[in-house]
């Protein structure tokens, strides 16, 4: 609507629509379960998922002898539940996501000159103080797990630890910013093969083949999204190990630096 490709009410229309499809269909229910269960993984699980990987990869690489299970890492995990769940609360402002959400906004409410001249520089100064934010926060989840501090400690303990290893943290910074990269180039790749069958079988609609062309691209799409997933889950096990190693290795350089004083 905005850019004016739809007529105005367009999105309206179709949430309408879709919502009285979900009424005639008598699936509100289940839709309301989709959403709740959606919301669990995108504002919940998150933040128990990323103890459990800590505190299982922190025990392979300290105690890689002593006997592993992940049932148990999950129970454990859930007691860091809390503590990382008040982190994510209070970084939520300095995501990317979040500012990217801001300044769409402000350019539907304002756009032309003062977007320009006035909101989107302020918006790109908040966007590289985000930057600085999350990288003196880099810490603070090991700290809370690996050795059990409150948020807000380990908040301020990770912005010492970032002081202290300033350089070495914006190049492994960097350097996963280039690993996600990559992933995210691969899965594209990866979804884009379906999507090009479709678009192939989409000049030859008149043709006996189009069914079986489309079955076959939801078929690979399917598979392929699978993989997709795969390769998502892997990057973020790598990220948590990456940086618990990066972590643990500073830390027992911090406490040789350390004086005895404060080491009593």
């Amino acid at each position: 609507e905005e850019f004016c490709r739809v007529h105005h009410g367009f999105m309206f229309e179709k949430i309408g629509g879709f919502f009285s499809l979900l009424v005639e269909r008598g699936l509100i229910g289940w839709a309301i379960f989709l959403i709740i269960f959606v919301m669990l993984f995108a504002f919940v699980f998150p933040a128990w998922i990323q103890s459990t990987l800590i505190l299982s990869i922190h025990q392979k690489f300290t105690h890689p002898d002593r006997r592993f299970s992940l049932r148990q890492k999950i129970i454990e995990g859930f007691d860091y539940f809390f503590r990382l769940f008040e982190f994510h609360v209070v970084l939520a402002p300095f995501q990317i996501m979040t500012i990217v959400i801001f300044g769409v906004t402000w350019y539907r409410l304002s756009h032309g000159d003062t977007f320009s001249n006035v909101v989107l520089p302020l918006i790109i100064g908040y966007g590289i103080f985000a930057l600085l934010v999350n990288l003196f926060f880099a810490y603070a989840p090991y700290y809370m797990v690996c050795e059990g501090e409150e948020w807000g400690t380990a908040m301020k303990k990770s912005i010492g630890l970032v002081f202290l290893n300033f350089g070495t943290t914006l190049g492994l910074v960097l350097l996963m910013f280039l690993v996600n990269i990559r992933v995210v180039v691969n899965v594209l790749v990866v979804l884009g093969v379906p999507l090009g069958i479709l678009v192939a079988a989409s000049y030859f609609t008149t043709s006996s083949w189009f069914g079986f062309a489309v079955s076959v691209a939801v078929a690979i799409g399917l598979v392929l999204m699978i993989l997709a997933a795969y390769l998502t889950a892997m990057l973020e096990v790598f990220s948590i190990g990456f940086w618990e190693r990066a972590f643990t290795t500073l830390r027992q350089e911090q406490r040789q630096l350390e004086s005895p004083e404060s080491l009593e």
